[in-house]
């Protein structure tokens, strides 16, 4: 606060709100902090209310520094600000700086913020200098209406937003610590910065229909042609970046499943089922990225992209070795489920696994012709890595499919256990029990020298009052006519 005073006197604004602004944040949290633990102390509830009495005053004290004091200054220099006459860009980030450190539903700064992006956009689309073409496989299409232009900006300016929640969500993860509310605020801004971003794309795939159902009917023709190829390919590119971050976002969750069972002692029948649902809509994502129109040449587009067969170029190629990839992951965790203890269908387990080890040995040769492919050594280390898990789980599949086929036995021994038995036992069993079985052993001398150290004293009483109750028995039973025969 005194900061702020010192740059409020030096006519230094930005400074000045910077500080003001966390000033307020501060004592907003003091407020909160100090209400919630007059509400939450339990001595204070027992005693004379000395404590709570304390606990209001505080929170009254900052409530009102907060509002007769430091946001009056804060609106000033905001006030300052905005007529000395900031560039846009500097007017942007100063807004969402200050809009980050006090997130509040009516805060008047995300208006301004929301007004300036708008602001911003309007000046780039009438200038044209930006978002005025796209690339996509292998072709440089102009965007020439003033709609599309603004809905690809729009969509550019959400991505680098969800992008920065994204970076702060992982920087959260990777510090360790969090507050559980922290963290689920967090998850909740990224989830809602990321389906403003697919609303952005499902907004820029509507108006490039309406362009081309306006094209529709018209004469077939070179310019009507050009056009049509360039709205079907910028409608191709909407789609594949829509459906790119979806899968993205897919693919990283069935990860995150993945590492989390293998931290928890195995994948249960449970988590197979999801990561196996998460790669059936990967791969329909997958399958519609293949099938995207698009690619060519302007010379060979006929006006008809229904008709017309797919192009074969990079991206057709690339997105068939991708569906490869997806098929071959999805039989392989389906196989896991069939060979899982609570349904043993061993032999649709064990051509599931024939199907996944083809499929990946077929994925493999594709994805390494595709010298262009994003992330294609990750993807081939990946995939290379479960093709020989598919080896091993094969060759367990198959073991228990023998052993529930071929057993005569009744015994609960596992295999390691059973390598010099003849015969089998009656219902399949696992190679060793996980973890092992508990069994008697011999103990040494020392060992119980060592325990001694961490028993507790002896009661004492007990033992004494059970042993006078033991000699009393006996001097009951021998005190007959027959206890004299019983001596000895």
């Amino acid at each position: 606060f005194m900061r702020g005073n010192l740059a409020l006197e030096m006519n230094q604004w930005q400074t000045a709100c910077t500080e003001y602004q966390m000033a307020l944040t501060l004592c907003e949290a003091l407020g909160d902090g100090s209400r919630s633990s007059s509400k939450n102390d339990d001595n204070s509830a027992t005693t004379d209310g000395v404590v709570d009495v304390q606990q209001l005053e505080l929170f009254d004290f900052f409530t009102t520094r907060v509002k007769n004091v430091i946001a009056p200054l804060l609106k000033y220099c905001h006030y300052e600000l905005q007529e000395k006459g900031l560039s846009p860009t500097e007017k942007i980030s100063f807004l969402q700086s200050s809009s980050s450190i006090s997130d509040h539903a009516s805060d008047p700064l995300l208006a301004k913020l929301h007004s300036l992006k708008n602001e911003t956009l309007q000046n780039e689309v009438t200038t044209g200098s930006s978002m005025s073409q796209i690339m996509f496989r292998e072709n440089v299409i102009q965007v020439e209406t003033r709609e599309l232009r603004m809905a690809f900006l729009k969509i550019q300016d959400l991505k680098s937003d969800w992008e920065g929640e994204e970076e702060e969500k992982e920087n959260d993860d990777g510090g360790g610590g969090g507050d559980d509310d922290d963290d689920a605020k967090t998850n909740s801004k990224s989830d809602a910065k990321f389906m403003e971003l697919l609303s952005g794309y499902d907004d820029a795939i509507s108006l490039t229909n309406q362009e081309l159902k306006q094209l529709a009917t018209l004469k077939s023709g070179p310019a009507v042609n050009a056009k049509k190829f360039q709205l079907i390919n910028l409608m191709g590119y909407s789609k594949y970046q829509k459906l790119k971050l979806v899968m993205g976002r897919n693919e990283q969750l069935t990860n995150s499943i993945i590492q989390r069972s293998s931290e928890e002692g195995g994948m249960t029948l449970k988590h197979l089922e999801e990561v196996t649902h998460l790669y059936d809509a990967l791969l329909q994502d997958a399958r519609a990225i293949a099938s995207l129109p698009g690619g060519g040449s302007p010379d060979d587009f006929d006006g008809d992209s229904s008709s017309s067969s797919p192009v074969e170029d990079e991206f057709y190629l690339e997105a068939n070795a991708n569906v490869l990839r997806l098929r071959s992951l999805r039989c392989y965790y389906l196989a896991r489920m069939h060979a899982s203890p609570l349904v043993h269908k061993y032999s649709e387990a064990v051509a599931l696994l024939d199907q996944a080890e083809s499929l990946a040995n077929e994925a493999l040769d594709e994805i390494g012709a595709c010298d262009q492919m994003e992330n294609g050594d990750a993807l081939l280390e990946n995939l290379e890595k479960v093709a020989s898990e598919m080896r091993g789980e094969k060759c367990r599949v198959l073991a228990l499919s023998y052993l529930s086929k071929s057993s005569s036995s009744s015994s609960g021994k596992c295999l390691l256990q059973r390598l010099h038995d003849i015969n089998m036992p009656s219902s399949p069993t696992s190679v060793s029990h996980v973890p092992p079985k508990l069994e008697p052993m011999a103990c040494k001398p020392s060992f119980f020298d060592v325990a001694l150290n961490y028993v507790s004293e002896y009661p004492v009483d007990e033992l004494d009052r059970a042993m006078e109750e033991y000699n009393g028995a006996e001097t009951a039973a021998s005190s007959g006519i027959l206890g004299w025969f019983r001596r000895g």
